[in-house]
């Protein structure tokens, strides 16, 4: 999902694209439904946990995930 999502980006740079003509979202990894939306936010902090993550929900499926967070590209 992490390549899919880097492609994404590279295209809509590349391309200068605007919004409506965005490539679409990749499909949910786990039920390859269609993905509309993708919402994101930084896990909050926990006592004696050094590693961050990103929380990730896909709409409409609502599959959540957890992805680690690189600290080096946080810099």
């Amino acid at each position: 999902m992490r390549r899919a999502l880097a492609q994404r980006e590279h295209e809509i740079i590349e391309q200068v694209l605007q919004q409506p003509d965005y490539p679409p979202l990749p499909p949910c990894p786990r039920c390859r439904a269609p993905v509309e939306a993708m919402d994101s936010m930084m896990e909050p902090p926990q006592f004696a946990v050094i590693e961050q993550a990103f929380l990730i929900n896909l709409k409409p499926c609502g599959h959540k995930f957890r992805a680690a967070v690189d600290l080096d590209e946080l810099m």
